[in-house]
C-alpha cells in the first residue's frame, strides 16, 4: 500500500483554511455528485434542499451560508453542502464505548483512503469548538466537541434509501448543538437520515447510547456500547457476509469482556483481524483507528505502531504520512503490548450456535478468510527461504498473503505445491 497523507487543519475565524480544503476536495466530490444525481441539479432542487436544511437544522444555517460564500456560490456546491438527498454511499467501520478510568469512544474507519478526505478539522463555529474527521466538506464521520460529547458512525446494513440528510451533516449538527448524550438522542430521533446508520455517542459524564437510524422507520435508541454494520437483524446478507459484521461484533464484545482489559490492549485488538482489515481494493480497509476521550478533551488517531495526539488545548496542525496496510507484526510499538484473548467457554459457544440462524450467514467458503491469511502470513515470515526449492513461488505467495489478495483454497493449495517443485 502506498503512503497516505493525513492532515490536521485548524480553521480560522475567516474560514480560509476551510476554503483551501474545499478547493482541494471539491473537484472529486463534484464529479461523484453529478454522476449520481442525474436530473436533480437544478434551481428548484437547490431551493428545496435549502428549505429542508433551514426547517430541520436552522441553527447551522449561518455556517452553511458562510461556506457557500467561500465556495463562490457555486450552485452545485451549494446543493451538495445541504447534504439533502445525497447519493447512496456506504461507510463500514467498528466502534465501541470503553471505560478505563474515564469514558472513551474508539472506532475503526474502514473504507479506502482514496475515497476519504483524511483530514482532522478543528473548527470554532458559533462559539462551539469541534474536532472531527471531515467528511463531505463540513460533515463528520466521528468527532468531539468542547462540551464533552463524542460521536461516531457506522453503516447500518440496509439497502433502502429514503428522504433525509446525509449522516455526516447530522453528526456535524449534533456536535454543534448538543452537550450530552441525552440531547444527542433527541436530535437523532428527530432528524431524518437518508440511509441506515448506527450512531454511538458518549459524554464526559459516562452516559452513552447507540442510536439506529433508517430511512423507513423511527430511530431505535439502545444502550449498546458496540456497533458494526448491522442493526437488530441482518437484512442485507451479501453485505453482512462481505464485511463480517456479525463476526466483528461478537469478537469486539468478547474483547470488551476480557478481565483487566486496558486501553493499549483494546487499541491493539482494533489493529488485528477481524476488526483490522487491509482490503483497500474493495473499499474495506482500515484507514485509521480513532480514540476520543471527552472527559479530558483529547483525541488521537492510531495505526499499528503509530499515533497522532490532539486536543482542544494542543492541536497538532500538520501532515502525517502513514503506510497503510503495514503488517501489525512490523509495528515494534505493539510487541510489548499484551493482546486480550476473548473468553468463550463451551456452554456459551453451544448456546450461541443454538440461538443463531446460520442459514442467514453469507460466508464465501471457497475463499480463505482474511484473518486466516494473516495467520499464514505470520507463519511464512518465520519460514527460512533457504529451505524452499522454488524461491520465486515462495516470494509470490508471501506477497499475495501480505497484500491480502483474495485467494481460494484451491489457489492456495496449488501455490503450496509449487513451492516444492
Amino acid at each position: 500500500m502506498k503512503p497516505v497523507n493525513f492532515s490536521a487543519v485548524k480553521n480560522s475565524a475567516g474560514n480560509r483554511e476551510w476554503q483551501t480544503q474545499f478547493y482541494a476536495c471539491w473537484p472529486a466530490y463534484k464529479q461523484w455528485y453529478l454522476s449520481k444525481t442525474q436530473g436533480r441539479i437544478q434551481a428548484r432542487e437547490l431551493v428545496r434542499a435549502q428549505n429542508a436544511l433551514k426547517s430541520t437544522m436552522p441553527e447551522i444555517m449561518p455556517i452553511y451560508d458562510q461556506l457557500c460564500e467561500f465556495a463562490n456560490d457555486d450552485p452545485v456546491a451549494m446543493q451538495f453542502l445541504t447534504l439533502y438527498q445525497p447519493p447512496a454511499y456506504l461507510i463500514n467501520c467498528s466502534q465501541a464505548v470503553f471505560f478505563d478510568e474515564q469514558p472513551m469512544l474508539i472506532r475503526n474507519y474502514d473504507l479506502s483512503p482514496e475515497l476519504s478526505e483524511n483530514t482532522i478539522l478543528f473548527t470554532h463555529w458559533q462559539d462551539r469548538e469541534v474536532i472531527a474527521t471531515n467528511e463531505c466538506l463540513w460533515g463528520a464521520d466521528d468527532g468531539m466537541n468542547d462540551a464533552g460529547l463524542a460521536v461516531s458512525l457506522t453503516f447500518g446494513g440496509r439497502r433502502e434509501v429514503g428522504r433525509g440528510f446525509g449522516i455526516p451533516l447530522i453528526l456535524r449538527y449534533v456536535l454543534q448543538t448538543c452537550e450530552n448524550v441525552k440531547q444527542a438522542i433527541t436530535q437523532l430521533e428527530r432528524i431524518p437520515s437518508h440511509m441506515a446508520y448506527n450512531v454511538t455517542a458518549v459524554d464526559r459524564g459516562g452516559d452513552f447510547a447507540t442510536v439506529m437510524l433508517a430511512a423507513d422507520q423511527q430511530a431505535i435508541v439502545t444502550r449498546q456500547g458496540v456497533a458494526t454494520n448491522h442493526q437488530q437483524n441482518i437484512l442485507w446478507h451479501e453485505q453482512a457476509g462481505f464485511t463480517k459484521t456479525l463476526e466483528r461484533k461478537r469478537h469486539l464484545e468478547s474483547v470488551l469482556d476480557t478481565p483487566g482489559l486496558n486501553e493499549p490492549q483494546l487499541i491493539n485488538a482494533f489493529h488485528r483481524p477481524p476488526l483490522y482489515s487491509t482490503n483497500y481494493q474493495q473499499n474495506f480497509g482500515t484507514v485509521y483507528t480513532a480514540v476520543y476521550k471527552p472527559a479530558c478533551s483529547t483525541m488521537a488517531y492510531h495505526w499499528p505502531g503509530e499515533q497522532w495526539q490532539h486536543s482542544f488545548a494542543a492541536f497538532n496542525e500538520g501532515v502525517k504520512t502513514i503506510r497503510l496496510g503495514k503488517s501489525i507484526f512490523e509495528a515494534s510499538a505493539l510487541k510489548d503490548v499484551a493482546y486480550p484473548t476473548p473468553l468463550l467457554n463451551a456452554s456459551t459457544a453451544e448456546q450461541s450456535n443454538m440461538n443463531h440462524d446460520w442459514s442467514k450467514e453469507c460466508y464465501v467458503s471457497d475463499y480463505i478468510p482474511e484473518s486466516m491469511m494473516s495467520q499464514f502470513e505470520t507463519i511464512f515470515s518465520y519460514l527460512p527461504e533457504d529451505y524452499i526449492p522454488n524461491s520465486a513461488a515462495y516470494q509470490k505467495l508471501k506477497s499475495d498473503l501480505n497484500n491480502k489478495q483474495q485467494m481460494s483454497w484451491s489457489q492456495f493449495s496449488t501455490s503450496m505445491q509449487q513451492l516444492w517443485m
